[in-house]
């Protein structure tokens, strides 16, 4: 799926989402206890309600985490999230999620699984990347970033950009909208290549 077609459904989940908010149903469909794993049901409630811990949740049953949960509104805030940062996902470098990752694929005996993630070369991230490329993990996008980001830093930035782009035209056009409506030059942004999670 491209990422114009997951933006085009975001915004219906999104129109959605305020008809539910706006009719005030107070009843959960009984549905999601299919839909969702007991597991998945703890996360939506940890996510709506800062005053629980997975502890307290682990001993309620599915039907009384639904009904903590409260209703269809809430699940699909939940579903309109996850869907949004699904969309502006870039995989990161931590040596948990590398390990996990070599260890889901069965692929102990890679060089990368032993070395430590804070030595790792330019090959190295390369090399990484190509491999969660060819697994299904990743897709190849492009975002636009100021233009004082450089290449290497593209995935260290503190605020990642909001939109990627499926090809670099996109990217393009959708810059030349960004400097007509804000009167900035062109020269004031770099389109950078990168990775996104799938």
């Amino acid at each position: 799926m491209t990422i114009k077609e997951r933006k085009l459904i975001l915004h219906f989940l999104e129109m959605l989402k305020h008809q539910l908010d706006s009719r005030k149903i107070t009843e959960i469909n009984p549905v999601f206890l299919q839909l969702f794993s007991r597991k998945e049901l703890i996360k939506i409630v940890l996510w709506l309600f800062t005053n629980y811990d997975r502890s307290m949740l682990t001993e309620k049953t599915d039907a009384e985490l639904l009904e903590l949960i409260g209703n269809d509104a809430n699940v699909l805030s939940f579903v309109v999230e996850k869907w949004k940062s699904n969309i502006i996902s870039v995989p990161t470098l931590t040596q948990e999620k590398v390990n996990k990752f070599f260890d889901e694929l069965q692929l102990h005996i890679h060089y990368l699984r032993h070395k430590p993630v804070l030595e790792w070369d330019d090959y190295d991230v390369s090399n990484y990347y190509s491999i969660l490329f060819k697994r299904g993990k990743t897709k190849r996008v492009f975002a636009i970033f100021t233009s004082d980001v450089k290449d290497e830093d593209k995935y260290a930035v503190s605020t990642q950009p909001s939109f990627f782009f499926d090809t670099k035209k996109e990217a393009e056009d959708e810059l030349a909208k960004i400097c007509n409506e804000t009167k900035q030059s062109a020269s004031d942004f770099v389109i950078h290549a990168l990775w996104r999670i799938n």
